[in-house]
C-alpha cells in the first residue's frame, strides 16, 4: 500500500492571541498526533515568500512531516493563515483534503492583547487608541520576509465574518471548524473532547492532555478604556454578526451588541 503524501491532516489557525498555541501544546501531548515543530516560531509553510511554487510548498511539508509515524494525525499550527488570502489560495492548491481548526476570540479584547504583545516585544510604541486609529497606514517594521506577521493590525484581524466567508467559499464547510476561545476556556473538558473527535482522534480526557498557560502576555483587558472599548465593539458588530449568522455559532460570550 502506498504511503500517504507527507502533508498535514489538520491545520490549526485563527486570530493571533486566541489560544492557538495552547491548542497546539495540548494536541502535542496526544500519542496519535505528530505536531510540526517548532510551534514558536510557527512553520508558516504557505506564508513563506521565497517558496518555489506549489511544489516547493509540498516539499517543505514533506520535510516537516518526514518522521511522522504512519497512521498519525499530522498537524501544523500557523495562526496567520486565517487572515491571509494568498495563503488560503496556496493551501487550497497544496492541501486537497486537509481539515482546518480556527480559534477566535472576542475581537476587541484580542486586539488589545495583540497590542500588548507587540508592545512587550518592542515593536509597538504608541498607545492603544493611537495605534488603532492608524491601522492600515503604518509600515510593517518586520520587512518583506515577515510581512505576514503584521504586528500593527489589531482590529483589522477581527473581520471574522469576511474571513470565514472566504474560507467556506474556498474549502466548503465540512473541512472547517471554528471554536470560540472564551467558550473553550470555560469548559475545557468538552472543548478538548469535541476537538479530538472532529480531528478523528481517539479522545483522551483533559487531565491527560492538560497544559498550563502558554504564550502569555499579561493580556487582561480590564485596564482597557471602557469608552474606547465600547466604540470599537460597535464598529466591529457587523463583522461579528455576519460571522455568527454564517457559522451558526453562539457568540454571546462576546460583549458586542
Amino acid at each position: 500500500m502506498a504511503s500517504r503524501p507527507a502533508l498535514p491532516d489538520v491545520v490549526i489557525g485563527g486570530a493571533p492571541r486566541s489560544g492557538t498555541t495552547f491548542v497546539a501544546e495540548l494536541l502535542g501531548k496526544h500519542p496519535g498526533v505528530y505536531l510540526a515543530r517548532p510551534i514558536i516560531p510557527e512553520p508558516k509553510i504557505c506564508l513563506r515568500v521565497l517558496q518555489p511554487g506549489d511544489a516547493g510548498d509540498a516539499a517543505a511539508y514533506a520535510r516537516v512531516f518526514c518522521d511522522a509515524p504512519e497512521g498519525s494525525v499530522r498537524a501544523e499550527k500557523t495562526s496567520n493563515y486565517f487572515e491571509n488570502a494568498e495563503a488560503r489560495e496556496r493551501l487550497a492548491r497544496v492541501l486537497p483534503a486537509t481539515k482546518f481548526v480556527f480559534m477566535l476570540r472576542e475581537p476587541v479584547a484580542r486586539a488589545y492583547s495583540n497590542w500588548k504583545w507587540s508592545t512587550m516585544n518592542g515593536l509597538e510604541t504608541l498607545p492603544f487608541a493611537d495605534a488603532v486609529a492608524l491601522e492600515g497606514r503604518r509600515p510593517n517594521p518586520l520587512g518583506p520576509e515577515r510581512a505576514a506577521a503584521r504586528p500593527f493590525d489589531y482590529m483589522l484581524r477581527g473581520h471574522y465574518g469576511s474571513f470565514a466567508a472566504a474560507w467556506y467559499e474556498t474549502f466548503g464547510r465540512d473541512r472547517i471548524r471554528f471554536f470560540v476561545f472564551e467558550d473553550a476556556m470555560r469548559d475545557l473538558a468538552s472543548f478538548v473532547f469535541d476537538l479530538q473527535t472532529w480531528m478523528g482522534l481517539d479522545p483522551l480526557p483533559w487531565p491527560r492532555l492538560q497544559t498550563g498557560r502558554v504564550n502569555p502576555s499579561n493580556d487582561d483587558a480590564a485596564d482597557l478604556d471602557p469608552m474606547l472599548a465600547a466604540r470599537l465593539r460597535a464598529e466591529i458588530t457587523p463583522e461579528v454578526g455576519a460571522f455568527a449568522a454564517l457559522t451558526g455559532l453562539d457568540v454571546s460570550a462576546w460583549p458586542i451588541h
